[in-house]
């Protein structure tokens, strides 16, 4: 007979395939957090308040300082706290006379999720996703609301507590198993429809400082594949306390979400710059550990001195120690076998190393290598190459979780009444979605190619070029498509104030 309180088929087939791609995946994780996070090599084995935190040995410190590098530069260019990057486009055609109605209230909207994201903790953990990008290249992030009346939270989850698999047209199931107290249980399931009468749990929970293994479960149901659903189901100890519920659709009811950065096809795990980079980080701790053992020996005396015995080089040399010899010993009786094959030691310099670190985890450049400083020009077009270069393997964290992120914030906002469920205008619902970066930054080049041909325009044509180009219906496209919300642009039919020479009051 079947446990009642055993996980469900679903969840546990999911559950087992997504541990098993852990596994995979775990040593390099380790590995990548010993260079980049070394007091992060052990937490796959568990952290409590009475767990020693050892740091992994290593020589070299620079890869960690790259990792929070471009875990800074990552938040920067999605998710900018001095700048509102909840930006939504209209997906559907709206007619002219309703277009600026709709951008109001389209703008609202971002302007009101963007303060409900401002009051919450996000800016405080932003880089800490960020460096989990930059490592291991898989951050996830919790985004929840304990009550209607408490700011939005955010949280992320580290690998150790993520559980992912590829599932139907690849979004990815998802888990999340952390270790809490157990007397907090009831706290963080109410409202959840959870069992905790199980009697072994609830003597659990009333023993002080005991801690219990809670496991969240996450995936699509794709039985009406015009509307996925997710569903969700709490494991606790490998027991069900929740079964399998409907949550809501795809656009904002989950709260774990996901992102990789540069994946690869049928694989669960991104692979991020500290993972590319392992073997020059593997080298480069090498040359240092060398470098720093020779000095160590360099530092050493080794003698020899007569005695009756016979001198026994078998076990080689060791630094810092005195060997007995025969009292007919000379330094004419000591021959030294040369050395194995040459070495280009240049190969190995330490500089090397460096730029192909920096390299790997884009922060190349822009940089002075001369004593010749670059142009302003030189330097704002190598900036943009190293941003071209990052956007690529980066744009899977914008369609996995940022953009996600900003609709859960939207389903909250929606829960709160802070905003409408849709946006309507003349009976017609307005789809609108996330604007990613790289849409912007196709948006600014359309604003570039703009200005270029006007310019040639005004070049050949001169004063005719008002007759043949519509100057003001061009320079509002040109403002909206480079997402300037300041500039006003008059209305056509409103008459301009003469100008006057009187001084202002």
């Amino acid at each position: 007979m079947t446990d009642p309180k055993q996980p469900s088929k679903d969840f546990k087939h999911r559950y087992d395939t997504a541990k098993q791609w852990r596994d995979i995946i775990r040593p390099s994780i380790e590995e990548v957090f010993m260079f980049c996070a070394p007091d992060r090599a052990s937490e796959f084995k568990g952290i409590s308040p009475n767990h020693h935190i050892e740091e992994a040995e290593t020589y070299h410190s620079l890869p960690e300082e790259l990792a929070m590098d471009l875990a800074g530069d990552l938040v920067n260019y999605y998710t900018p706290a001095e700048s509102i990057w909840t930006e939504f486009v209209v997906t559907a055609p709206v007619e002219e006379d309703f277009a600026d109605v709709v951008e109001e209230m389209v703008t609202e909207r971002e302007e009101a999720i963007f303060d409900l994201i401002t009051s919450s903790n996000y800016n405080d953990i932003a880089p800490q996703w960020g460096f989990e990008a930059a490592t291991h290249g898989t951050p996830g992030l919790w985004v929840d609301q304990a009550h209607l009346t408490q700011p939005i939270y955010f949280e992320t989850v580290p690998p150790c507590e993520l559980l992912i698999v590829p599932g139907h047209l690849g979004y990815l199931d998802r888990f999340r198993e952390q270790t809490v107290y157990a007397d907090t249980l009831p706290t963080i399931l109410n409202g959840l429809d959870a069992d905790l009468s199980d009697p072994a749990l609830v003597q659990l929970m009333k023993r002080p400082g005991s801690t219990a293994t809670l496991c969240w479960g996450f995936w699509l149901d794709w039985s009406d594949p015009g509307r996925p659903m997710w569903k969700r189901e709490i494991v606790v100890n490998g027991k069900q306390v929740a079964k399998p519920v409907t949550i809501g659709d795809m656009a904002g009811s989950c709260p774990l979400h996901v992102g990789r950065f540069d994946p690869r096809p049928g694989r669960p795990w991104g692979r991020g710059p500290g993972i590319k980079t392992l073997r020059d980080m593997r080298t480069l701790d090498k040359v240092d550990e060398v470098v720093m053992t020779n000095l160590d020996d360099a530092l050493q005396s080794t003698i020899i001195y007569p005695d009756d015995g016979f001198i026994d080089f078998s076990e080689g040399i060791e630094y810092g120690t005195a060997y007995p010899a025969h009292r007919g010993f000379t330094r004419d009786q000591i021959y030294e076998f040369p050395k194995g094959g040459k070495l280009d030691y240049g190969f190995y310099s330490e500089e090397r190393f460096e730029e192909r670190l920096r390299s790997g985890f884009y922060q190349d450049g822009p940089r002075q290598r001369g004593d010749t400083p670059p142009t302003a020009t030189q330097w704002v077009d190598e900036r943009r190459r190293i941003q071209k270069r990052l956007g690529k393997p980066s744009s899977p964290l914008w369609t996995e979780m940022i953009g996600p992120i900003i609709q859960r914030i939207e389903f909250l906002a929606m829960e709160q009444g802070a905003i409408e469920s849709q946006i309507t205008v003349d009976e017609r619902v307005i789809s609108i979605q996330p604007v990613s970066p790289l849409m912007k930054a196709q948006r600014q080049d359309d604003v570039l190619l703009s200005r270029s041909n006007l310019d040639m325009a005004f070049s050949v044509f001169q004063d005719q070029t008002a007759s043949i180009v519509d100057g003001v219906a061009t320079f509002k496209k040109v403002v909206r498509a480079s997402g300037d919300k300041l500039t006003v642009i008059r209305d056509q039919e409103q008459p301009v104030a003469p100008p006057t020479s009187e001084p202002p009051e």
